[in-house]
């Protein structure tokens, strides 16, 4: 991964539009696990001669190079780098700020968001766009499993905040089921995701979960449990939902993070005025990388008069060189009135370089799987208007639902992927029944808090498992 995954910033981008399948071909291979709370990097070279992250307007439209969005000298992000080498993993989710509590019970929002802007979407990208700005009342997966108690679970814990999430959500509803719990945390290299298998493995637990890492990190561990009988639940990998081989579902699967980049493909077409998009990608990350890929091909179906830039950056340009660089870009560019950022946490620092520059107001901006520093800026109304929500104590409790179905000898259980998330080719959408939605200010409760998915989620699940 850190050599054969390496490829210039632009020139792919580039090539992938002159070559529809290029994109699917360097789309991440199955043995290659990232969470989005741990999303693992790969190689990245420069592109230029001069080392420039190049952006590239839509071949509908021409191809020009935004003055604003060039970054000089990308850093090699590679996965499972040297000491030296920069600590990439707590970037995706800087959304969630130190200090920023985490309110396991905050209620849903109960007033009804206004009609969405129609901007110049398409009728089918307008109707998702609404579909999904609706409130998730009940939970996707609704089938009732006999949940046995006395189990134990053991949770591989990636090092970065959103993982604590999860586990709050993890260890409540073991709780609740009457499982015993124990966990070992890593720092996200190959050695420490290791140690922490062989922690697992010498627990003897009945089932283990954990966030995406490269399969190739702990492999000779998983052969164990998978010859030990002991399943294992995973999620964001970028596989499938039941992609086999040690690992018996995978909760947020590729073609999740497709349709993410899909969803915000159509809200940036129903919210532009001018037709002038920009996608901020890091493709360093084989998640968000799909991402980028779901975007590009809904944004030619949604808004083919659209004019719409990509402009691909690192990590190490997150909360230093990025905000700098969006205001350069409004400036060169006073027509572009909407950004699409390929994870949350990118936009750390960014409203603040706007309001400085007089820059707040110009463009509009919409991101997936943030927080309550995204939530904030929604509320408050200081430049990103939209997040494509994921819950994340829902997904600890789903695991651990997961977890009962696979020893009840069941299956993981899979929902039914809603009529208007469906895409030919992608089966696998919100098959891992966690809920989605579309956050803006009237939807966000709290904004200091995470979103809870569905309102009274934990009474729903024991329900479900009949305590």
């Amino acid at each position: 991964m850190a050599g054969d995954g390496s490829r210039g910033v632009g020139t792919a981008v580039a090539s992938d539009r002159r070559d529809p399948g290029a994109a699917e071909r360097r789309q991440p291979s199955s043995d290659v696990g990232a969470t989005m709370a741990n999303l693992r990097p790969v190689q990245v070279r420069p592109a230029g001669p001069e080392g420039e992250n190049m952006t590239q307007r839509h071949p509908r439209r021409g191809r020009i190079a935004t003055a604003a969005l060039l970054a000089a000298g990308i850093l090699v992000a590679a996965c499972g780098g040297d000491d030296d080498a920069p600590v990439a993993t707590d970037a995706p989710v800087a959304t969630d700020a130190p200090d920023a509590p985490v309110a396991t019970d905050a209620p849903a929002a109960t007033d009804a968001p206004d009609a969405p802007a129609e901007g110049l979407a398409g009728a089918e990208a307008l109707a998702r766009v609404e579909a999904f700005r609706q409130p998730v009342t009940e939970l996707p997966l609704g089938t009732p499993v006999a949940i046995e108690s006395g189990k134990k679970v053991f949770y591989v814990q990636c090092g970065v905040p959103v993982c604590q999430e999860i586990a709050v959500g993890i260890e409540a509803a073991a709780a609740a089921a009457g499982w015993t719990y124990e966990t070992a945390s890593h720092q996200d290299t190959p050695d420490t995701v290791a140690s922490a298998f062989d922690a697992a493995i010498a627990a003897a637990p009945d089932v283990v979960l954990t966030s995406g890492n490269p399969r190739e990190w702990f492999a000779p561990q998983l052969a164990t449990l998978q010859e030990s009988g002991i399943p294992v639940i995973a999620w964001s990998l970028p596989e499938t939902y039941e992609p086999g081989e040690g690992i018996d579902a995978n909760l947020l699967t590729q073609d999740d993070y497709y349709f993410y980049g899909v969803l915000m493909a159509d809200y940036a077409a129903a919210t532009t005025t001018t037709g002038n998009i920009l996608f901020v990608g890091l493709p360093t990350f084989p998640v968000l990388s799909i991402v980028q890929e779901g975007f590009e091909a809904e944004i030619a179906t949604a808004c083919p008069t659209c004019s719409v830039s990509v402009s691909e950056v690192a990590v190490t340009d997150l909360g230093t060189n990025l905000p700098g660089q969006i205001v350069s870009a409004l400036q060169a560019d006073p027509e572009l009135d909407m950004i699409v950022y390929a994870f949350g946490g990118m936009l750390f620092g960014v409203p603040d370089a706007l309001d400085s520059a007089g820059l707040l107001d110009q463009a509009k901006a919409v991101s997936q799987a943030g927080g309550p520093l995204n939530f904030g800026f929604i509320t408050e109304g200081r430049h990103q208007v939209a997040e494509v929500g994921i819950a994340s104590e829902l997904l600890g409790w789903r695991a651990i639902d997961a977890a009962a179905r696979v020893l009840a000898g069941e299956g993981p259980g899979r929902a039914e992927t809603p009529t208007d998330a469906v895409i030919d080719g992608r089966p696998d959408i919100l098959a891992g029944g966690l809920p989605l939605q579309i956050l803006e200010a009237g939807s966000i409760a709290d904004p200091t808090a995470l979103w809870p998915g569905v309102d009274g989620f934990q009474d729903k699940f024991t329900a479900l498992w009949g305590l």
